[in-house]
């Protein structure tokens, strides 16, 4: 049963519910699985347990992203998610990079992904009882906390079923909330708001993807680089819209301190107070604090990324 809006303020903090369905799976078995995907990819999985997962990136050598991850550990070795268009160019580049490790690959069309959001998701998924959860684990996308469920694609809609009982307080999410949520989190998606042109930085995920404490992994050298001088050529930005409809994709970013677009958007939400949320990709120097950018004659803000309680909130008003 999904919550009313109504009941927020006197119900428990929901779990809200996000079925990933442009999410494909790989599967790494084996002894050496953590430390050799580890060498590889942006977060550190080092300590990564049963039950536990992490959030991060593939990078090329150049640093550029190749695919976002979600990284969750079971006892026979790892579950991936990858964005499903590019699952196989995944799967190619990892196999690449395995020599003689005790690391098996496999491709899994017939798992599927779901996305929990709230403090409260890393419980519930562990105590679902259900034998279509193939794996869960701990990933905190948007800093409300929340947890990764893996499960048997055509058991997607009974696991959801479940996920809803009533007594679970969790609620589904529909296209424009999840946009809201993801928007107002600052939560970019991969071949929507950033592609494998982008590096971390590019893509405003270096703090939310990168570890910078762990050890080599493909790209580290340029990502370090880039961190250390701290300048990029252009970078996504969440921009706040006071009135006016919500900007399509493509829609240009203008600046009076410019003839030509500075950017552009990539994608964007109305918010029920009025006006909108967008992402867009903007040039230097335009996207620095304190910056005039308008959008179809509209003044555009650049707004910093939302903490938890503004999240939630986006959603209850």
């Amino acid at each position: 049963m999904n919550l009313p809006v109504g009941d927020a303020a006197s119900s428990p903090e929901p779990v809200l519910v996000v079925p990933e369905l442009d999410r494909a799976t790989i599967v790494a078995r084996g002894s050496e699985a953590v430390s050799w995907l580890n060498g590889l990819v942006t977060c550190d999985i080092t300590g990564l347990s049963s039950g536990c997962g992490a959030y991060g990136l593939l990078l090329n050598k150049q640093g550029k992203i190749q695919a976002d991850l979600d990284v969750v550990a079971t006892r026979e070795g790892l579950v991936i998610g990858v964005p499903e268009a590019r699952a196989d160019a995944v799967y190619a580049t990892l196999d690449a990079h395995l020599v003689m490790e005790d690391v098996e690959l496999e491709l899994a069309p017939e798992l599927a992904w779901i996305r929990l959001h709230g403090g409260r998701a890393p419980e519930l998924a562990a105590r679902l009882a259900a034998e279509a959860v193939v794996a869960h684990g701990t990933i905190d996308w948007l800093g409300l906390g929340g947890a990764a469920l893996v499960v048997r694609r055509g058991a997607l809609e009974n696991v959801v079923a479940s996920l809803l009982d009533g007594g679970n307080s969790a609620r589904q999410l529909d296209s424009e909330e999840w946009e809201r949520l993801r928007l107002t989190a600052g939560f970019p998606r991969f071949g929507v708001d950033y592609g494998p042109e982008d590096n971390p930085h590019e893509a405003s995920l270096e703090r939310r993807a990168v570890s910078f404490q762990k050890g080599c992994y493909l790209g580290q050298e340029v990502v370090c680089m880039q961190d250390m001088r701290g300048r990029v050529k252009r970078r996504l930005l969440v921009l706040r819209l006071a009135a006016g409809t919500a900007p399509a994709p493509g829609t240009p970013v203008t600046s009076p301190a410019a003839a030509e677009p500075v950017g552009r958007v990539t994608s964007r939400v109305a918010l029920p107070q009025g006006g909108a949320l967008a992402f867009a990709r903007v040039k230097a120097p335009y996207f620095e604090g304190g910056a005039a950018l308008t959008i179809e004659g509209q003044g555009a803000e650049i707004v910093s990324l939302s903490g938890p309680a503004e999240v939630l909130a986006s959603l209850f008003r």
